[in-house]
Order: C-alpha cells, then sequence, then structure tokens
C-alpha cells in the first residue's frame, strides 16, 4: 500500500480482524453490484460502501455515468466500472424484526446496502 492509502485506511488497519493484509486484500477484490428496478437505493448504498471501504474494482451493472461518479467519489482507490466480472454483492432480504412503519424505505435500504458490504468485506478479508 502507499503512504496515502495507509492513512486512510488506518482505522482499518488497526484492526486485529483486518490489518493490513485484509486491506491490502480488499484493495485488489473486484465485486459486482447489480441495480434492479426494485430495490436501486439499496444497492447504490452497498456500492458506495463498498468503494468507501477500499474494494479495488467495483462493477455497478445497470448504473448511469452519473451513478458510477457518485460512487467513485466515496473511494479514490476503487475503480467503478459498468461492465465486468466480479464477487457478487447480494442485498439482505428484510429482517423480520423490521418494524413496518410507513416510510422507513430509506432505513431500510441503509441497512440492506451496509449490511450486503459488511458481508461481502468479511468474507474478502477472511480468506487472507
Amino acid at each position: 500500500m502507499r503512504d496515502e492509502q495507509v492513512r486512510r485506511y488506518a482505522r482499518h488497519i488497526l484492526l486485529d480482524e483486518m490489518g493490513g493484509l485484509g486491506q491490502t486484500a480488499l484493495l485488489v477484490s473486484a465485486a459486482r453490484v447489480e441495480l434492479t428496478e426494485s430495490e436501486p437505493r439499496a444497492e447504490l448504498i452497498a456500492a458506495a460502501y463498498l468503494a468507501a471501504g477500499g474494494v479495488g474494482t467495483l462493477v455497478v451493472a445497470g448504473a448511469s455515468d452519473a451513478q458510477r461518479a457518485e460512487i467513485a467519489a466515496h473511494g479514490p482507490d476503487t475503480r467503478v466500472v459498468p461492465a465486468g466480472a466480479g464477487q457478487a454483492v447480494a442485498l439482505q432480504p428484510r429482517p423480520p424484526w423490521w418494524p413496518s412503519a410507513a416510510g422507513d424505505g430509506e432505513a431500510l435500504a441503509f441497512w440492506r446496502g451496509s449490511m450486503a458490504a459488511v458481508r461481502f468485506m468479511t468474507a474478502i478479508v477472511d480468506r487472507r
């Protein structure tokens, strides 16, 4: 890793579960997020978290140029591309304990997107 990457990901590197090797594994990994008509907000959130976490290549299928640019702004080390191969990132289903209040779609999208990103990154780091 370059010096600026060590500074950027210092909080990750300090975690025993992650360390420098785990962050390096993320920097060389590739994730694939496919935007669907039914869940685009949650998928965009997952992609933004993955970019901020330092995933090396992020394939965002079905995203516009503006959406890819917005995702890329979250992670300067992440290459965001419209097509290609990568490990699929799956959104988590709505949990049974989630309250079904009107207007909670944004909160649920953040929960589902963040959980998908964390599970993807955990799987990559655990392989190191």
